[in-house]
């Protein structure tokens, strides 16, 4: 069996009819879906697989969406034997990455994401997150400095590709300066809350005192955290992480380069989507990335990872 590293996507990597053949096909995915209905009282199959894209993309919806589609991939890869030597969480891909590795049951990750959007609601913080293209790291911080009010880099998706969160007077204002500095794109991202960022601050400490009340096993994966870039090895780790990471920054980038330092390859793509797989070649040109967004996706990671491809 070949060593691999698993990335597990966040919201973003949505999209109408995502996990519809997987659900389908295998019975660990239908049922895990079904469990994820009931618990949170959503049609998540409706709106998963019928849309409308509008409703797909809200934050709360898109965001448990792609942790379910996640899980049902890793339960799948499981019960195939395939394992990965370290796993790689994206925002808030992190849920799915501490139910893969154990550290969390598949109710109990969704129950966090729910009190994390009722933490963001009762903070009651208005703000959103914008992308820029073509200008560095460096440069938008600089410009972030100068922009009057909040607001930060807050993903580092690539060298050239930064999403910005904050006060929306302050994104605004940062996103029409980007483009003035030579930006080859500036646009507001469809999220309703600047995530990522230090206003999140209120949410997290709220976030923290749910996660206190949870019990966390040890995980047999390491995951590796976007803050830092360290291995999450114990239980108290992925906690700590999981109680600072509405307002902490995804270093993206520097998670990737630690894989690459490692030789975890491939890099599978755990979920719906291929947004990890597309930043990791820009980071990287030569990884080796795959996807299992679709059952025959799912069928070539395994075949490759068994005969050793």
């Amino acid at each position: 069996m070949r060593t691999c590293s698993f990335l597990f996507p966040g919201q973003g990597a949505q999209y109408v009819g995502m996990g519809r053949d997987l659900v389908e096909r295998f019975s660990e995915a239908l049922a895990l879906l079904g469990r994820a209905e009931s618990l949170l009282g959503l049609p998540l199959r409706e709106v998963m697989f019928s849309g409308p894209e509008e409703r797909l993309n809200e934050d709360f919806i898109s965001q448990v969406s792609v942790y379910t589609v996640s899980c049902m991939v890793a339960d799948i890869l499981a019960t195939k034997s395939i394992r990965a030597t370290t796993f790689a969480p994206y925002s808030s891909g992190i849920y799915a990455a501490a139910y893969a590795a154990g550290v969390v049951d598949f109710e109990t990750g969704l129950a966090l994401m729910q009190e994390a959007d009722h933490c963001i609601h009762a903070a009651n913080i208005p703000g959103g997150m914008g992308v820029v293209l073509g200008l560095s790291l460096a440069e938008v911080e600089g410009l972030c400095d100068r922009v009057p009010g909040v607001v930060e880099v807050s993903i580092v998706n690539t060298n050239h590709q930064i999403i910005v969160s904050g006060e929306r007077a302050a994104v605004d204002e940062l996103l029409r300066r980007t483009v003035d500095a030579g930006a080859l794109k500036a646009d507001w991202l469809p999220a309703l809350a600047p995530y990522h960022c230090s206003l999140l601050a209120p949410a997290d400490k709220c976030l923290a005192k749910k996660i206190a009340e949870k019990t966390m096993n040890e995980p047999h994966t390491t995951i590796i955290s976007y803050v830092d870039h360290k291995p999450l090895e114990s239980a108290v780790k992925v906690a700590e992480l999981l109680a600072v990471q509405l307002r902490s920054k995804v270093g993206w980038v520097g998670v990737v380069e630690e894989l690459v330092r490692q030789n975890l390859a491939p890099m599978i793509e755990i979920g719906p989507g291929q947004m990890l797989g597309r930043s990791v070649r820009w980071i990287h040109r030569q990884a080796q990335v795959r996807s299992t967004e679709t059952a025959a996706a799912l069928d070539d990671v395994v075949e490759i990872l068994r005969n050793g491809q």
